[in-house]
């Protein structure tokens, strides 16, 4: 059985820059490597804002990736309603 990660959708188009593209080869989020104190990082952006920094190319691709997949979900989840009829 053959696995698929998401890090397989990431495209180097130049050193240190990674495109994560969909299946149609549009670009839905970037990975950058960048130094912060001396110390490797890899920066995930997706829809032009920041997500995070990773420790690994591995753990920013996938960070990248799960907010894509989210991104065709009905939004965050917005907790359970109050019935109770007490309004805050």
């Amino acid at each position: 059985m053959a696995t698929w990660h998401p890090i397989l959708a990431a495209v180097e188009p130049e050193p240190g820059r990674w495109r994560m593209v969909d299946s149609l080869g549009r670009e839905y989020g970037t990975v950058t490597i960048v130094r912060v104190d001396g110390e490797v990082r890899y920066r995930a952006e997706f829809d032009g804002r920041l997500l995070g920094w990773g420790s690994t190319l591995r753990g920013a691709c996938e960070r990248v990736h799960l907010a894509f997949v989210r991104s065709h979900g009905p939004g965050e989840w917005q907790g359970y309603p109050d019935f109770s009829g007490k309004r805050s």
